[in-house]
């Protein structure tokens, strides 16, 4: 035995290490469905470490997420083909090194992700004031044009070129800390306070194909984003993965709090695209007024510039997502392995519960609308 652990001391320390992280991982994996724990270990130890991490890698311009993943590929497709020729030459014992030196990087990656971000999956619901008052029908017309005016008046601020592309005087890396500064209006514990500064992707182009507009990489406390996103979309995506950064890791959060922060907002391009990404949601309501033109009549109202953006917006990804299907399906095996059972439809608004005519509760967004609606007109 001595003999042995001496000649394959590697062999013997990697397998050892290995098995240590796995017994971590696994005991990660138990305990990140108990509530309580997913908070205490999400205000402690995984805050303490995101924004730590969101300070170190602030000082570098580019997406370090990318170079590092791009780099460890290259290292164990190296590695491994290495193995292979070692065990080819009958090298048996120094090929397993290199195979158990790939198995800790993916072990050691996957147990980091784990314990930086799955953990947060189970934590106690968002703390988000939301509207919970009565539901009248009569007001649902008056709440939809509320809205619908104020997506006109976005517009009227911002304006679209040629294209229909909507116009900002704000540079992209502007845009990333002005969306930033959103977060500072929220008050609870319950958040993250240090925030990463979001950053471009370099391989925007690849992202794309696969329908990724943004990434939050917890083990580096870093947010991407798709530079081809366009100007209408971006807030909201920038918003969404800094909710991740905030601790918000399950997917419809994130979402309603990018909805929350984006339609509260004093600035038109936040507003505009939180009304791009969620008015839908708020007209489809429309469908269960007593009067059935209510819908079409203020649908009607949106401004036929509006309605250029959305052509160009369209226009802009036609053809550019090849890979969809694949990264989708890829997202929503990730989603329900962390606990998320609706997969990607986590990314889209829940339904109003409805009895018959009478409309029990809101969806997630009419709630956050009616919730502006009703302190404005307070």
């Amino acid at each position: 035995m001595k003999n042995f652990l001496k000649t394959h001391k590697a062999f013997v320390v990697l397998s050892i290490v290995i098995t240590l992280v796995i017994c971590f991982l696994i005991a990660i994996c138990v305990l990140k469905y108990n509530p309580t724990v997913s908070e205490v270990w999400t205000r402690t130890f995984a805050r303490t470490y995101l924004q730590a991490t969101a300070k170190a890698n602030g000082v570098f311009p580019f997406s370090v997420t990318e170079v590092v993943f791009f780099m460890t590929l290259i290292f164990c497709m190296v590695f491994l083909a290495w193995g292979c020729c070692l065990m080819g030459i009958k090298k048996y014992w120094a090929g397993a090194n290199k195979f158990l030196t790939v198995t800790l990087i993916i072990v050691g990656a996957v147990t980091m992700y784990n314990a930086t971000a799955s953990m947060s999956y189970s934590r106690n619901p968002l703390e988000l004031e939301l509207y919970s008052g009565e539901i009248k029908k009569e007001d649902f017309k008056d709440i939809a044009t509320y809205f619908v005016n104020d997506y006109n008046a976005c517009m009227d601020v911002l304006g679209i070129d040629e294209n229909g592309e909507i116009k900002t005087t704000h540079s992209r890396d502007s845009l990333d800390h002005l969306v930033r500064d959103e977060f500072k209006r929220l008050n609870s514990d319950y958040y993250n306070t240090v925030l990463p500064l979001p950053k471009q992707l370099g391989t925007s182009g690849f992202f794309t194909s696969v329908g990724i507009v943004g990434m939050y990489f917890a083990p580096f406390g870093e947010i991407n984003y798709n530079n081809y996103s366009t100007n209408a979309e971006l807030p909201f995506y920038i918003c969404h993965e800094l909710a991740h950064a905030a601790g918000v890791m399950r997917e419809d959060d994130a979402q309603l709090l990018a909805t929350y922060l984006m339609l509260t907002s004093d600035e038109p391009l936040f507003r505009y695209s939180a009304y791009y990404n969620t008015i839908d949601s708020l007209l489809n309501l429309l469908h269960l007024s007593d009067n059935k033109d209510d819908y079409k009549e203020v649908r009607d109202l949106i401004s036929s510039d509006i309605w250029k953006n959305y052509r160009y917006i369209y226009d802009h990804w036609n053809g550019k997502m090849f890979l969809y299907d694949l990264g989708n399906q890829i997202n929503d095996w990730y989603l329900k392995i962390f606990g998320q059972k609706n997969g990607t439809d986590s990314y889209h608004d829940d339904d109003p519960e409805v009895d018959g005519d009478t409309i029990i509760s809101l969806s997630h967004y009419q709630r956050v609308y009616f919730k502006q609606y009703y302190d404005k007109k307070a």
